[in-house]
């Protein structure tokens, strides 16, 4: 009784055993959740087809899905010959096999023979498992499920888009592509048996390395080919007589930085090719040139270069250097400098001007070009009793250039006039206008920046400059700069970027776009910083900017034509400064040499054959006089033309040029009775008082101070022109806030002041809330210790008193 109730335990136990065996082989498995097409890699294509780089799959492996109808059938013959030449018969375990193996491996006392059929394979490597014994029941449990619900055609589809051929290759696409440059379809008899003999091993029969062994394994399969019926003795003997010709294997790494750069967009998840805007030509004919220059600028301790080249017309990269070589870790080579962040100098002036021409300046608006403190606003806590930053911007060369039209100051990107015009149109409203033009830099709020964010203190990508400065090649309109061009996914669909038309943003008018690089493209404007024959100019109409940063650590040259866009960057990944070299001579010859190869070779484009841009409707164009900036008058000696805006052309003819009787005796003014021999009429430039002190220091010829009188020798002081007649305190501004500093002795702590006066005036008396100072000539200034209070100045001379101003100064 005992014995029975124990079989019955057994059986009991056997049969639910069998219920479980039978009911996990029973469940459904999911084609997707095991599609091939997850691990699949991806290939990353030039805008003609030429391949940048196949970005291997999640197993780091090369992998092209093929189905079943591209692979031909002696290759399908030649894996069932080599692998398993029961596979249409056994479903799933080949026990015959499998008792084989088992006697010739314990015979031999290891492992000399296998017995895994096709499917076992394939559940292995869609399961992942690694090889050992309860491995091997969970994939024989898992072949027969696969026998269950896939049919023979779809195992061997999975398993041949699945399997390793070696060389980082899974799948007989990715193998027929890398060993032979072929789609399976195309491979010969030889090809297929080589192939075939791959994956029962393929670091030992690795065609590339051991040769000689493939070879004899390639034999194998052959041999086993005719043994099963496959092919005949005559079809063997053709195969091994066969050359096999392997193409070159080095796998494609083209524009790196640039492929990177794609890689991070969104991608579909079933993406298998990206045909990107790169022309791979253009690439590398910019890669030359990169580092060409940069053996240039050796001497110059310049060690790393990088550009971008756009398309106006849609957006997108045609080319993408981020930096000289990729793999110097001595550069920082594969950061990439085109979207990484550097600080832009000079370059962000045309957007500050642009805004200003949207407003009320115009082209031939007179800038002073002076030493003229700037106060800084935001840079301090209130709290802190601590007083307002005093900005003395300077220009590239040192110098100061008086009264500046803007077309000139523009060309000649004077600082001091940059941050002249920000004063006037505001930080703010250049800053959200940046924010317009999609500068994802600026994450501060507008008052960290102040009137440096047009020097350029803020951080900028290379990339994002470009697209900002096509927008004035573009009649103020911006397009998204655009790396993809289309997306085949593994169904066969065609994924659509975005057009053109759908992402459209105007930033700029027409006219005022049209001005900027009209100013940008003057090489005459220019020539007083940079010379008439500077890598700046063309034989065609580009509009060229320059930028150099503090202690020349970044170099920037932007050159937009009529079709392309240009933007080069040089310097140090390390911000190390430069030695002494400026944007223009830095990146600059960069930019004019990929530009002229651009209009070699696209020689097409409109825009290479006109030496200006096209003027939109709306711009007039006047002469005017060039040192006034006002409509020519008839003491005008020389006028040029400018053009405008229509309704903001200037209303007043020149102020500047005046004609004066001259006493030819003295050079004094002539009055009645001055003899008419000894009377000439002679035209000065007769500027106004915030300009006269720096016409003076640079020795301009200016109306005289005096008359000359007849009735004595004596001769008497006399105002020049009554409208003038007033006393400016020139700095410091009422409402300026100064700080003593404790770290500093009191001496070294003083205020200049100094006052602008007519020209008769010879001594400026100052008082400090009431008291005398001091006294100076008004082309000199008077110092003064600074002190903590608040205090009233003026300036006068005799009956001639300035405006009170008030300023403080803080503890």
């Amino acid at each position: 009784m005992k014995r029975l109730r124990n079989w019955r335990k057994r059986a009991l136990a056997f049969a639910l055993f069998v219920t479980l065996l039978v009911g996990y082989i029973a469940l459904p498995i999911s084609k997707q959740e095991f599609s091939h097409e997850k691990s699949h890699s991806i290939q990353v294509l030039d805008r003609n087809g030429r391949l940048l780089r196949e970005v291997l799959s999640s197993e780091f492996a090369s992998s092209r899905p093929v189905s079943l109808k591209e692979i031909p059938p002696m290759l399908i013959q030649a894996t069932i010959a080599t692998e398993d030449k029961h596979f249409y018969t056994h479903f799933g375990i080949d026990f015959g096999a499998l008792l084989r193996a088992l006697w010739q491996n314990a015979k031999a006392m290891k492992v000399v023979s296998g017995a895994s059929t096709i499917t076992q394979q394939t559940a292995r490597l869609m399961l992942g498992v690694e090889r050992g014994f309860f491995s091997k029941l969970y994939v024989m449990l898992y072949a027969l499920r696969l026998e269950a619900h896939w049919s023979k055609e779809e195992i061997l589809s999975a398993y041949l888009n699945r399997v390793p051929f070696g060389n980082q290759c899974f799948g007989i696409g990715a193998a027929s592509e890398f060993y032979f440059q072929k789609s399976p379809s195309q491979l010969t008899l030889a090809e297929c048996a080589l192939l075939a003999g791959l994956p029962q091993s393929p670091t030992t029969y690795d065609p590339l390395r051991r040769f000689d062994l493939a070879r004899k394994r390639q034999e194998e399969a052959l041999r086993r080919m005719r043994a099963n019926g496959f092919i005949s003795e005559a079809e063997e003997r053709d195969a091994l007589a066969q050359p096999i010709n392997f193409a070159e294997t080095k796998r494609a790494f083209h524009a790196p930085h640039f492929v990177e750069y794609v890689l991070k967009q969104s991608l579909p998840s079933d993406a298998k090719k990206i045909i990107t805007t790169l022309d791979l030509d253009l690439q590398e004919a910019c890669e030359q040139l990169v580092k060409s220059h940069l053996q240039r600028l050796k001497r110059h301790r310049v060690t790393n270069a990088a550009l971008v080249v756009m398309d106006n017309r849609t957006g997108e990269i045609l080319a993408m250097v981020g930096s000289a070589d990729y793999f110097n870790a001595e550069i920082d080579g594969q950061y990439n400098v085109a979207t990484g962040l550097r600080q832009p100098g000079s370059a962000l002036k045309p957007f500050t001007y642009a805004l200003s021409l949207e407003g009320d300046y115009t082209p031939a608006t007179l800038l002073p070009d002076l030493p003229v403190p700037f106060q800084i606003q935001g840079r301090y806590d209130e709290s802190s009793e601590m007083g307002v930053e005093m900005f003395f911007p300077q220009n590239f060369d040192k110098k100061f250039h008086g009264a500046v039209r803007l077309r000139e100051a523009l060309a000649c990107s004077y600082n001091i006039t940059a941050v002249k015009v920000l004063e006037h149109i505001g930080v703010e409203q250049l800053y959200n206008w940046l924010k317009r033009l999609d500068f994802t830099t600026l994450n501060q709020e507008a008052k960290f920046y102040g009137l440096g964010l047009t020097l350029g203190n803020s951080d900028v990508r290379l990339l994002e400059m470009v697209r900002a400065y096509s927008v004035f090649a573009r009649s103020g309109k911006m397009i998204p700069e655009s790396a993809l061009k289309a997306i085949l996914t593994l169904n066969g669909d065609t994924v659509k970027t975005p057009t053109t038309e759908q992402t459209i943003k105007e930033i700029f008018s027409p006219q005022v776009a049209f001005l900027i690089a009209d100013i940008l493209n003057d090489n005459a404007a220019r020539r007083a910083s940079f010379g008439a024959n500077s890598v700046l100019r063309f034989p065609f109409a580009v509009a060229c900017k320059t930028g150099t940063t503090k202690d020349y650590r970044d170099n920037w040259t932007f050159g937009a034509s009529e079709d392309f866009t240009v933007g080069v960057w040089s310097g140090n990944s390390n911000n190390e400064p430069m030695r002494s070299i400026s944007g223009v001579d830095g990146a600059g010859g960069l930019m004019h040499d990929v530009m002229m190869l651009l209009s070699e070779r696209f020689p097409e484009r409109s825009g290479f054959h006109k030496t200006n841009f096209d003027m939109p409707h709306g711009i007039c164009v006047h002469r005017i006089c060039p040192i006034s900036g006002e409509l020519e008058g008839e003491a005008c000696n020389a006028t040029i033309e400018e053009k405008f805006i229509v309704g903001k052309e200037p209303k007043r003819r020149c102020t500047f040029h005046k004609r004066f009787r001259i006493d030819v005796r003295n050079g004094l003014f002539a009055t009645d009775l001055t003899p008419r021999e000894f009377m000439r009429e002679k035209v000065f430039i007769d500027y106004p008082t915030l300009y006269r002190e720096w016409a003076e220091s640079q020795h301009k010829e200016l109306p005289p101070r005096m008359f000359s009188t007849i009735e004595s020798d004596s001769l008497r002081v006399a105002d020049v022109a009554q409208a003038r007649s007033n006393i400016e305190i020139l700095f410091p501004k009422s409402g300026m806030t100064f700080a003593l500093d404790g770290t500093l002795r009191a001496e070294f702590q003083r205020l200049l002041f100094s006052a602008s006066a007519p020209p008769a005036v010879e001594k400026v008396q100052w008082k400090l809330n009431g008291e005398v100072i001091g006294e100076c000539a008004p082309n000199e200034k008077i110092s003064w210790q600074l002190r903590a209070g608040t205090f009233e100045l003026e300036a006068n001379a005799g009956a001639l008193k300035s405006p009170t101003i008030q300023f403080t100064v803080l503890k």
